[in-house]
């Protein structure tokens, strides 16, 4: 599964607190919610007690207030139960579809568009319920008298003989007006400033008309859950940010554990192999002189190749190709003089390229230590470099073959050494890289680092 995949399903399932980095910084009741990926279950449930505790609170309060003042309770109810109802369901159900929507983790942009039309639905939906529920309350305020339906609200037949008789009376101006006198110049000229007074307070009305419908707008965006999307959205790409930092700092930390392990690993195994390098020059020193002193020459040079890599102490994430073949020969030229029966060859298509320390010389150690001194008889140990071709990607090959006991009669590929190699590959290269081994025909075992070519 890729870290895009494993980030969109995360963001579809989880019903966890955000990150610190992404959530809310506060945890009052009213915005406990913000703290929850926006449209997950636990969001939905956290926003609905907040939204019904505060009104629960508000109608408290209008009904002390109003049996406080004296007023009558039958027009509060007529105010604020529609209120309650229908801005209730319009808190409720587009997210809750929304939520529904988001659970059946569509791709993004298909779940965009059905989140929309989730909150449209809802919104449509709640004005039928207070339509419906502004309707229902007045026809029990008034005691079930004559209440007409009318689309956002009602009218009683009272308000209908208010209509017809405002209506006869506009009809009857028109006819009045003909039969007054004309209106002289001077008349004309002082209702001047009382026309501008009427059209400056129709101008105003008009900018608080428009006020009033944009705070209404506002008020039902944010209750319908508009701003829920669009926070939707800003947290969606602010939680995939995180995730990606979290991803990049794993990898960095998992990098610095590889090279804290390689620092140990070289602590434990040289002074070991110095000790029983030193033990043999000791042993030959009386009895074979030319061959103690070819232990002690190949142990200068490979010492001269690796300490460089041991001195970085692991910090080092790149060494050099040629470097590490040397120290490989050097390795190889001093346990042919402790084990004459060993014959090696090592070469290389490639000048020279990256590599990390450490990493060549663990695989010969390895093919030494379980392929060859646990052999009877000759035994031969090849490390060949080579460039190949790989999805149009430059490669660099590493082989270490041996045709030792092989796998049926050793642990080779179970040591710390190989464990090693493949956690500073994955962290360094990820899928790019790898380490395979194999069983060869002839016996023995081949060891292939496979890593990108970096000059």
């Amino acid at each position: 599964m890729s870290a895009t995949t494993r980030m969109r399903t995360a963001l579809h399932t989880s019903e966890q607190l955000l990150p610190a980095e992404v959530a809310a910084k506060s945890e009052t009741w009213l915005t406990r919610a913000r703290s929850y990926p926006v449209f997950s279950r636990t969001w939905f449930r956290y926003r609905a007690q907040a939204w019904l505790g505060l009104f629960a609170i508000v109608d408290l309060l209008v009904v002390l207030v109003s049996l406080l003042i004296g007023a009558d309770l039958s027009k509060a109810a007529v105010a604020f139960v529609p209120l309650t109802v229908g801005g209730t369901a319009l808190h409720l159900i587009g997210p809750a579809s929304a939520v529904w929507v988001r659970n059946q983790a569509y791709a993004s942009k298909k779940e965009a568009i059905l989140l929309a039309l989730a909150l449209l639905l809802g919104g449509a939906v709640s004005y039928g319920i207070f339509s419906g529920s502004n309707y229902l309350t007045k026809y029990v305020v008034s005691g079930g008298k004559d209440v007409s339906f009318a689309i956002g609200g009602s009218i009683t037949a009272t308000d209908k003989y208010d209509k017809s008789d405002k209506a006869e009376q506009k009809n009857a101006a028109p006819a009045a007006s003909v039969n007054q006198s004309p209106i002289s110049a001077n008349s004309a000229n002082e209702a001047r400033p009382e026309i501008k007074k009427i059209e400056q307070s129709a101008a105003l009305k008009a900018i608080l008309q428009a006020f009033s419908l944009l705070m209404a707008f506002a008020i039902v965006a944010y209750t319908g859950g508009a701003v829920d999307l669009w926070y939707f959205f800003r947290q969606k790409k602010r939680l995939i940010e995180a995730m990606r930092q979290q991803e990049l700092s794993a990898a960095q930390e998992a990098r610095r554990e590889a090279e804290l392990r390689l620092s140990v690993l070289a602590a434990q195994v040289e002074p070991h192999f110095l000790f029983n390098t030193l033990a043999g020059v000791r042993s030959a020193i009386l009895t074979e002189p030319q061959r103690a002193t070819a232990i002690v020459d190949h142990l200068v040079d490979y010492l001269r190749a690796t300490i460089p890599q041991m001195r970085s102490d692991g910090s080092s994430a790149q060494a050099r190709l040629k470097q590490q073949l040397e120290a490989a020969s050097a390795y190889l030229g001093l346990m042919q003089a402790r084990i004459p029966r060993l014959s090696y060859s090592v070469d290389s298509e490639v000048s020279d390229a990256a590599l990390p320390p450490l990493m060549l010389i663990s695989l010969v150690e390895n093919a030494v230590k379980h392929g060859v001194e646990p052999k009877v008889g000759a035994v031969h140990v090849a490390v060949h470099a080579k460039k190949i071709q790989q999805d149009s990607v430059d490669m660099l090959e590493l082989t270490v073959a041996d045709n030792g006991v092989g796998f049926a009669a050793t642990s080779s590929g179970t040591g710390i050494g190989l464990a090693n190699i493949h956690e500073r590959l994955a962290s360094m290269y990820g899928a790019r890289a790898s380490l395979v081994l194999k069983a060869r025909a002839d016996g023995g075992v081949a060891a292939t680092i496979l890593l990108p070519l970096e000059a």
